[in-house]
């Protein structure tokens, strides 16, 4: 990273492009030097923030049956990819019973999927996991951050899968609708450009993409200002603005790298790492908002080359994942660190790590990076907002595939072991594969958000 520029405070580094870095990671792949850089990349992006732990809410009821999900050997296409995702989503979902693992089966098939008694799960999540907030003299509605992780990540699900204005969302005795949570959500989000992170810690990589999903909703372009509870003014396209120049900039090496058929930079994935998901919610994020309307600042063709950069990424981030895998063979104490994630040095593994633990990883990964992105890019072309080049055609067919692959591979894998060793890294793979099985179903009869 490029010395000489100062960060702005609170704001995600931009990396600049060091072409004599890049050459040293292209001339050391064959030895010592891709060992350094695969662990490097692994230290940084398995392990930390990007990937919040399952936290603990109020106690649930205890819904699991207990059964394996039987594994069974599929050819990795289209139809079976989509089963194998489904598949894993809804037992293991079910099974957890948590909340982070039911609002992805929300976002998998739609506002009607129901847990293993037969409860929506909508109404289970509106009906456990909100709370209020006071803030000069009005009360608001909210989801605890414990349950949904990411701010406003449950109102955002809830709005894209069609879930009415009027479902009501309960607090004790206190009852307010969704139309009363979007309205909270404007009310709480606050914002100041000089330093994003000033109410918010890690804003722009772990909460702001869900709100500017909500928000690109709920607000119409022609008025897209507000007053929130604070007193402050809240202008959505500087938002826009602001926030996606940060996130190209730290995303413009790509352009250099991969384009070239280089391999991306360390730099680059320290700095990816730090947001949720690799960064693929942002992409999400910003297409949304041109979806619904907002093109002020040029939106339209600065999201045009942050397809073309999502597009080559299919390719790269899947290399430097595996870069980083194979690397965390050599590492004997990655298992046990694994079992703490997240968890504040508290042990939550029992027994002996299954064998295939580092592949099992390996996959989830993979499948976090490209479900993401296909979920992003599928989401765009649904909506018509990019016209493909044949390059990008192929570069997109080649992720799919690779998608597929992995599906089909977790779901010829036993997870039982793991749910027994480490349910949090099952929960984790939930999140993965259900945002892979929206993301290849978007273009699809089977889109979860037309769910009648």
């Amino acid at each position: 990273m490029s010395k000489d520029k100062a960060t702005p405070k609170g704001k995600a580094p931009v990396v600049q492009p060091d072409k004599s870095k890049r050459k040293f990671v292209i001339l050391g792949l064959g030895g010592v030097g891709a060992a350094a850089i695969g662990a490097a990349g692994y230290k940084a992006g398995w392990f930390g923030g990007a990937t919040p732990a399952t936290p603990a809410v109020s106690p649930t009821p205890n819904l699991a049956t207990g059964k394996p999900l039987t594994p069974i050997t599929l050819e990795a296409n289209f139809q079976n990819a989509v089963r194998a995702a489904d598949d894993f989503v809804a037992h293991f979902a079910r099974e957890l019973n948590n909340p982070s693992a039911i609002i992805h089966c929300v976002r998998a098939f739609g506002k009607n999927f129901k847990l293993n008694d037969g409860t929506l799960a909508v109404d289970y999540v509106c009906s456990r996991f909100a709370a209020e907030k006071e803030v000069n003299g009005k009360r608001y509605v909210y989801f605890q951050r414990e349950a949904e992780v990411h701010q406003n990540s449950f109102l955002k699900t809830f709005l894209e899968a069609g879930v009415s204005p009027d479902q009501p969302i309960t607090v004790g005795s206190n009852r307010y609708t969704l139309r009363d949570l979007g309205d909270s959500a404007k009310a709480l989000f606050r914002f100041d450009p000089q330093n994003f992170d000033r109410y918010e810690p890690s804003l722009l990589g772990q909460h702001l993409p869900w709100g500017l999903i909500a928000f690109s909703i709920l607000v119409p372009p022609s008025q897209p200002t507000w007053t929130n509870a604070y007193g402050e003014t809240i202008v959505l396209p500087d938002v826009i603005d602001k926030t996606l120049r940060v996130y190209e900039g730290m995303c413009a090496e790509i352009h250099d790298t991969v384009a070239n058929g280089e391999m991306e930079s360390i730099e680059f994935r320290q700095a990816i790492a730090k947001y949720s998901c690799a960064g693929m919610h942002n992409v999400y994020s910003y297409f949304s908002c041109l979806k619904h309307g907002y093109t002020a600042n040029d939106l339209q063709p600065r999201l045009n080359k942050l397809l073309d950069n999502v597009l080559l990424r299919l390719k790269g981030d899947s290399q430097a994942i595996d870069r980083e895998a194979d690397a965390a063979k050599a590492d004997p104490t990655l298992i046990n660190r694994l079992a703490v994630e997240g968890q504040g040095g508290k042990i939550a593994s029992r027994g002996a790590a299954p064998p295939n633990t580092l592949e099992v990883m390996r996959y989830r990964f993979q499948i976090r990076m490209l479900g993401h992105a296909l979920e992003a890019i599928n989401y765009a072309l649904l909506h018509k907002l990019f016209t493909l080049t044949p390059a990008q055609k192929s570069r997109l067919q080649a992720g799919e595939q690779l998608l597929y692959e992995y599906l089909v591979k977790l779901r010829a894998t036993d997870m039982q072991p793991h749910m027994y060793w480490h349910s949090k890294s099952v929960s984790d793979m939930v999140i993965a594969v259900a945002h892979a099985a929206r993301g290849i179903k978007l273009l699809t009869p089977q889109n979860p958000d037309t769910a009648a």
